[in-house]
């Protein structure tokens, strides 16, 4: 791993800070983050996968604090709550048995799959009020696909989130976006848990990080009305695609 000079620690402060902001404004944080802690600190994908999710870890928090429930929004999450933690905990125990080989390999399909859901984000919005209902049971199921991939990468997952409850409750994006951020909550807590637990987390990084989104969500809270976050989200995707092309090519 590279020392952690003041000057390298800054530069990780400064990620933290970015990647929560862009969570906050247009989502896909993760791609700015991921790499720089896999590749530029030398933690390699797994370990920097992990360490990611953990450092990254208060911006759900702050996020899911920030918006009331309702009644059937508190009945969904209730509903959806235990197969979000199921998958989670099982997605980051299969990282923790995935190989580094294999996990470099299926990276670049992941941030591109993180891609694909910012490009598609006004799409995933649109379905909001949809006709089309999904009954509670098939939500269930994709809600745990849904969890089973955040536990594991977790690029773009809140996105995934917001289709599948569009497509099971009635609500406005605000009312949706409060249970996405809750049950990103559990998935963000029970994965950490598992990684710190298990060993895989650069702690020094971690911290950085932490500290870094707390600053960084804050400052996206007061000042997101002066981004445009349409263009931001077309930025960050097609960085997602040029880091998936990177990885592919470092293969």
């Amino acid at each position: 791993m590279t020392e952690l000079t003041p000057l390298v620690a800054a530069q990780t402060l400064l990620v933290g800070a970015a990647a929560a902001a862009i969570n906050a404004v247009a989502g896909g944080g993760s791609l700015i983050s991921f790499p720089f802690v896999a590749h530029s600190l030398g933690l390699g994908e797994v370990r920097g996968n992990a360490t990611n999710a953990v450092g990254l870890w208060p911006g759900a928090l702050t996020g899911a604090l920030a918006f009331r429930l309702d009644e059937t929004a508190r009945a969904a999450l209730k509903r959806l709550g235990p197969p979000t933690a199921v998958g989670a905990i099982l997605g980051a125990w299969l990282l923790t048995r995935t190989p580094e080989s294999l996990f470099e390999a299926i990276v670049p399909w992941l941030i591109l799959v993180a891609a694909a859901m910012l490009f598609l984000q006004p799409k995933i919005r649109s379905l909001v009020g949809a006709e089309r209902k999904l009954p509670f049971p098939a939500a269930m199921a994709v809600q745990f696909l849904v969890a089973l991939y955040g536990g594991y990468f977790g690029a773009g997952m809140g996105l995934m989130m917001l289709a599948v409850l569009a497509l099971l409750m009635e609500g406005t994006i605000h009312v949706l976006n409060g249970v996405k951020n809750w049950l990103g909550l559990i998935i963000n807590f029970v994965g950490s848990g598992y990684f710190l637990v298990v060993g895989l987390v650069r702690v020094e990084v971690a911290l950085l990080l932490v500290i870094g989104s707390l600053v960084g969500g804050y400052a996206a809270g007061r000042y997101s009305q002066r981004v445009d976050a349409e263009k931001l989200r077309l930025a960050v995707a097609i960085y997602g695609v040029g880091m998936a092309a990177y990885f592919w090519i470092r293969r």
